[in-house]
């Protein structure tokens, strides 16, 4: 089963070395198109460390230190002023704001105490105006004989709380959720799991949920799909390969379908492109939603109004994570290792690889793209 092999993986990004010797900077394979000018990667990597990258020279800008980070960068969210990073750190349990001019610590929320463990698997997402930070979060009451299972819940912080940020209110949570991503609007949010549920932000209620593993695509059987990258930019949709089996009489064939979401209109498509030949991890969509992206041990074009493969290379090892420039022409991969690969969107070729100082390894950080004003 692709969920198998997935989770293979996934368990491995926790575990793989960090620290072999490395260049700072390979060559590049190609000087041109390059990406967007103003265009800025930002990527985590362990122990402690965030960057930030000028994609258009493929260098290093900034590497910022992350206070508390314990050997754990995993989901990155950037507010909406493209100022601070808001990073979930140090086993799951804590979030750390930084400046991304500055490397300053301007936002901690630890969300443990004393008497109760509280994890955040892989979710967070910020308000349009940056004002509150949605958390996800599994708390264990921490008891002298026993550890109780308490029920998961969406805590709201306010981002201006500083470095000792409590949640000011929370409300219930369904369980399994490994993503958040908030529409526009700001009155709702979105949470990935098992199905697809939307909340009301204010009055902390359930909207609706609809069907991921309950989905109702015909002839298909229960789908799997691995997101922790909730990369929407530069569409505001954000996509997913799904992995399910397709009956075809007796006999079922495995199949590889792109899921996408618009958090502004709601809309939810789910749509098959290739019989599964390859394990993707993430997506991403090209500006003008004609091309989606996604990355693995591979890197594939999937035509979106074909629903077809387009062209698969094969990588050096695998990438977790993959973004778009701005203008859509080059396509950055990261994660895993320490290297921030830079392809061309129409060719797929190798244009240069960047290698992070200290041969920092990214593991399962998000790696967004934010636009320099």
């Amino acid at each position: 089963m692709a969920w198998a092999r997935i989770r293979g993986a996934f368990n491995n990004a926790f575990n793989c070395s960090a620290w072999a010797a490395c260049a700072a900077l390979a060559a590049a394979v190609g000087a041109v198109p390059r990406a967007a000018a103003g265009d800025l990667i930002i990527t985590g990597a362990k122990p402690d460390r965030l960057f930030v990258i000028d994609a258009t020279t493929r260098t290093v800008r900034a590497e910022h230190h992350i206070p508390g980070a314990d050997g754990l960068v995993s989901v990155i969210v950037i507010s909406p002023d493209q100022k601070i990073a808001y990073v979930l750190v140090d086993r799951l349990e804590r979030v750390v704001g930084i400046d991304l001019a500055t490397g300053r610590e301007v936002f901690r929320a630890d969300l443990s105490t004393p008497e109760e463990r509280i994890k955040s698997f892989m979710s967070l997402a910020l308000t349009p105006d940056g004002r509150e930070l949605v958390v996800y979060e599994l708390p264990t009451k921490l008891l002298p004989s026993e550890y109780v299972v308490e029920e998961p819940r969406f805590a709201v912080y306010r981002t201006n709380a500083g470095l000792a940020a409590k949640p000011y209110r929370s409300f219930p949570a369904p369980r399994r959720v490994h993503m958040l991503l908030m529409r526009p609007s700001g009155q709702s949010f979105y949470a990935i799991g098992f199905d697809l549920y939307e909340y009301d932000l204010r009055a902390g209620t359930l909207i609706d949920t609809r069907g991921i593993q309950k989905w109702a695509l015909a002839d298909h059987g229960q789908p799997d799909l691995l997101a922790f990258w909730p990369v929407t930019e530069p569409t505001g949709v954000w996509t997913s390969p799904v992995y399910s089996d397709l009956k075809k009489g007796a006999e079922t064939v495995p199949m590889t379908a792109l899921m996408s979401l618009d958090v502004k209109s709601g809309e939810l498509t789910y749509a098959d492109f290739e019989p599964q030949s390859a394990l993707i991890f993430s997506t991403v969509l090209s500006p003008d939603r004609k091309h989606a992206y996604g990355v693995y041990t591979t890197l594939s074009s999937i035509d979106v109004e074909g629903h077809r493969l387009e062209k698969r290379v094969p990588l050096e090892h695998t990438f977790y994570a993959v973004n778009i420039s701005s203008d859509g022409r080059e396509l950055f991969t990261g994660g895993t290792e320490c290297d921030v690969g830079f392809y061309d969107a129409a060719t797929l070729d190798k244009k240069a690889i960047l290698k992070l100082p200290g041969c920092a390894d990214q593991a399962t950080a998000t790696l967004r793209v934010i636009h320099d004003r």
